[in-house]
């Protein structure tokens, strides 16, 4: 049954999903430096920025982040409407002696929240996805933002989350040949998966936090053309993004100014070549043709709406098209041109559509050994992920949104 808001999910749970429970200040600082690499490197937006910014962050949960902002020299107003969370923010900025840069903090979400005040930086990571359409958040964004402020979110990539969606299906196949019940069949299907990464969080909190949450399927991911295009309809300029949004390949002379629309249309065409490097979580870019790219980038986009369809029906219709789509896509990458690191990563690519292929071959055979025997033990299984999350940075431009 779905959920009417994510966060109601987890107060369901009483869970906090990002809890890190940090007690000691080489604890905070070691995540601090991870969130430094992310926002200095990859999103181009470097702690000096936060230097006394009026920073509004949604969704902060036990409040790691914001502490971080505040270290930072942000003055943080937080807007968490998971009343459970509350009690551990404000005992993070006591104990690490940030309390004089919480500034607010108001049991609101994003659609809930209102103020007369407006923001240097917002920042809305891992569930702003669910807040649809869309345009309800941009335009409440760029509302809030000042001139030329900046707005972080991170969410679902709809391309990008095709493996997390096929580890549900998975999983829901699992339950009903096994007639076990959530937990276990996980730990009998993703136990050698699990154990094969460094993490911080339970087992039990992943199957929660993605195995079992109503929030992670096709209707709620973004489709990151979309979204790039939607925000510029808001009034807002892309300023950065993790993977590159841009074409970090175009050339052309420093003095060139591009039109806003110029910017989007490239954009646009880079993110539909990149398709294939999303569903992957590695560069594997459609270099060739655009009439050979659109054929791929549709066959994904089947791949991805059918094996979220077996989330509910793991042995319906669509199972027999995920099949042949994983088939399809693995031999037409054989063929395709790809611009990749190395050879490698398309031998990769193709293992894991492989591997995926093999164990939907088995769910269709009922064969739950066979399924247990490839998620235990198959390489490219094991160590494929893909790369669900994406974050996006927008700003605030200088200009009637509605021009």
């Amino acid at each position: 049954m779905a959920e009417d808001k994510l966060f109601n999910y987890y107060e369901r749970q009483d869970v906090l999903p990002t809890f890190g429970n940090f007690k000691s200040a080489a604890e905070l600082e070691a995540y601090a430096g991870v969130r430094r690499e992310l926002f200095s490197d990859k999103l181009v937006l470097p702690p000096r920025l936060f230097r006394d910014a009026d920073v509004l962050e949604f969704g902060p949960d036990s409040g790691e982040n914001a502490l971080v902002f505040a270290g930072w020299g942000a003055n943080m107003t937080l807007a968490e409407p998971n009343r459970h969370a509350h009690a551990k923010i404000q005992a993070y900025f006591a104990h690490f002696s940030q309390a004089q840069r919480l500034r607010e903090l108001v049991s609101f979400d994003v659609e809930g929240f209102r103020s007369e005040r407006q923001f240097d930086i917002i920042d809305a990571e891992g569930f702003i996805y669910t807040v649809q359409p869309t345009e309800n958040w941009l335009g409440i964004f760029h509302r809030l933002l000042n001139p030329d402020g900046y707005a972080v979110v991170s969410y679902y990539e709809r391309y990008g989350g095709f493996f997390e969606l096929a580890l549900k299906a998975i999983h829901a196949a699992g339950k009903v040949l096994t007639g076990r019940p959530g937990l276990e069949t996980a730990k009998m299907l993703f136990d050698a998966k699990w154990n094969s990464i460094p993490h911080t969080r339970s087992f039990e909190s992943w199957l929660m936090d993605v195995l079992e949450n109503p929030f992670v399927r096709h209707r709620y991911f973004l489709d990151a053309g979309a979204l790039c295009t939607a925000a510029h309809e808001q009034g807002f300029d892309i300023h950065s993004a993790w993977p590159a949004y841009r074409d970090s390949l175009d050339v052309y002379w420093h003095k060139k100014v591009l039109s806003d629309d110029e910017k989007l249309r490239r954009a646009a065409r880079h993110l539909g070549r990149s398709r294939l490097s999303f569903l992957g979580g590695r560069k594997l870019y459609l270099a060739g043709k655009t009439e050979a790219v659109d054929a791929i980038s549709a066959s994904i986009e089947t791949l991805v709406l059918d094996v979220d369809a077996m989330i509910d029906d793991p042995f319906g219709a669509s199972l027999p098209r995920v099949i042949a789509s994983l088939a399809s896509l693995r031999e037409t990458i054989r063929t395709t041109e790809i611009l990749a690191d190395d050879a490698s990563d398309v031998d990769a690519i193709i293992a894991t559509l492989d591997s995926f292929h093999r164990i939907f071959g088995a769910i269709a055979r009922r064969d739950v050994s066979a399924v247990t025997a490839l998620t235990q033990s198959d390489p490219a299984f094991i160590n494929t992920w893909g790369q669900p999350a994406h974050f996006l940075v927008i700003r605030s431009a200088s200009r009637d949104p509605s021009k």
